[in-house]
């Protein structure tokens, strides 16, 4: 499959204002937040084949990611939850992640040669499991399952429906939201325990939404993300969160993300896309960044896999 070009796209210019705010090192014109910035509301579609077997009942398409020439999926159903491998415009590849009742696999991440994807058991709400694969040779198609991280506890504050996972400062950072997004885990583990081996990621901080400050905010508001990529771009880190707002209108919003002295989000920039017939920010979205050329993208995908599909992509 052919990558999309960044040709004809419309240059917007946005400035951000001053910030103050302690330990966030972010730039007001980062390449980042400008890549985001210059991403048009009019939108490229790409369509694909299926003609492998997929149970689509009871479940959605929750997340998208690019990885080089081919596109995958996640989603989820009333038997397992599984991801879909996409190149030349055809579903090449199903495979199962975890059996019910881990049947509902969430939005995703492949970042850093690491796929991070959340399955949780979307009836009792309570359990869920992280999933970490070795994802450093997708020509192959093939992945290893390195690392499981469980999570048990209350109803909905259990769960992983949205994942992001970033390498920074030696360290793998992994992001967990919860039902609805309401809270965020931060797991961390050394890059050299991960790729030996030795070590398990480890819960360290937290964030309850509804009580986080929202002091030098560009608006107040905080969603129900469907999906949440991390990246680390020029020594910052960056949260994009995708999901729909009150109004049902996809909304993208980016947030520089500090650790020290304590793990604190700000948003820095908050945009809505127009809606699209065939997809959805509710459904499965996700950012693909291109540090290298300094270009991001939005994937958009259907609501399910059928033998006809188009995935709208915003760059």
């Amino acid at each position: 499959m052919k990558l999309l070009t960044d040709n004809n796209y419309v240059k917007r210019f946005f400035l951000i204002g001053s910030f103050v705010f302690s330990a966030i090192p972010v730039l007001a014109q980062s390449s980042f937040v400008q890549a985001f910035e210059e991403i048009t509301d009019s939108p490229k579609q790409l369509t694909f084949e299926n003609s492998l077997t997929v149970n689509t009942q009871g479940g959605h398409i929750q997340g998208i990611q690019q990885v080089g020439d081919y596109f995958l999926l996640s989603g989820s159903s009333s038997t397992a939850s599984y991801y879909a491998t996409v190149a030349n415009n055809k579903v090449v590849r199903i495979d199962t992640l975890l059996p019910r009742p881990y049947k509902h696999a969430g939005g995703f991440q492949v970042n850093n040669g690491l796929l991070a994807i959340g399955v949780e058991n979307n009836e009792t709400k309570d359990v869920s499991r992280v999933l970490i694969y070795d994802y450093s040779d997708p020509a192959n198609l093939s992945n290893q399952l390195i690392q499981v991280v469980q999570r048990k506890g209350k109803a909905k504050r259990a769960t992983a429906g949205c994942v992001a996972i970033a390498k920074y400062q030696e360290q793998y950072l992994l992001l967990v939201g919860d039902w609805d997004t309401r809270h965020l885990d931060l797991y961390q583990i050394s890059v050299d325990s991960i790729e030996n081996n030795e070590a398990s990621f480890v819960l360290t901080q937290s964030i309850t939404l509804k009580d986080h400050p929202r002091d030098g905010w560009v608006d107040k508001a905080w969603y129900p993300y469907q999906n949440i990529n991390l990246f680390n771009s020029e020594g910052s880190l960056y949260l994009v969160g995708l999901g729909i707002n009150e109004q049902e209108k996809n909304v993208a919003d980016v947030f520089t993300l500090s650790l020290e002295p304590t793990f604190e989000l700000v948003k820095v920039v908050s945009r809505t896309f127009p809606k699209q017939a065939q997809t959805s920010f509710l459904w499965g979205a996700g950012t693909d960044w291109q540090p290298e050329i300094k270009k991001m993208r939005i994937l958009t995908t259907p609501y399910s896999i059928n033998s006809e599909n188009t995935i709208v992509v915003y760059q």
